[in-house]
């Protein structure tokens, strides 16, 4: 991606499920940064003696911040269904965000697992929207740069120009 492209910020909302789960965000959030995009993550920018919870709430009402990464897996969603610990506190944010601006893109479902069921593990009330598919290796690199197009606002497919009505 050539040419003058600001940089964009985001936050990325995950559950420490496993130390896998976590080493995978950490990987993500560092591929990210590689990548040019300002990344605010738990484990780089909250620190002893800051509360969480004012920190979660200020991801997500922060304005600089252009997207939030929602890492949607199995425990994420549980806990976020049944709003428990800080994902469920993250998730009492982030859905009144949701809810109540519908033309909302700030907050992009990051599908890493699906369900036995077959079904992406995507907590209800993100359920309705079009989220990025990074759980397979095989797909991982072309959905990981429709992530970055999409941070930086450079859709792969754009709108061509409207041309002149023809002259009847």
């Amino acid at each position: 991606m050539n040419g003058s492209i600001s940089q964009a910020k985001v936050f990325i909302s995950y559950s420490w499920t496993t130390p896998q789960h976590e080493q995978w965000v950490l990987d993500l959030a560092e591929r990210l940064s590689g990548d040019g995009i300002i990344v605010t993550l738990d484990k780089w920018d909250l620190k002893e003696g800051q509360d969480k919870h004012a920190f979660m709430e200020q991801m997500v009402h922060d304005e600089s911040i252009a997207k939030v990464l929602v890492i949607c897996d199995g425990g994420y969603q549980i806990k976020a269904d049944d709003r428990k610990g800080g994902v469920g506190t993250e998730t009492q944010l982030i859905s009144k965000e949701v809810y109540e601006n519908t033309a909302q893109e700030k907050f992009v479902p990051i599908v890493r697992q699906y369900g036995e069921d077959g079904k992406p593990c995507i907590p209800h009330f993100m359920a309705s929207r079009i989220y990025i598919d990074l759980s397979s290796e095989d797909t991982f690199e072309e959905n990981y740069q429709k992530l970055v197009r999409n941070l930086y606002g450079k859709p792969l497919l754009k709108r061509p120009p409207l041309g002149m009505p023809p002259a009847y």
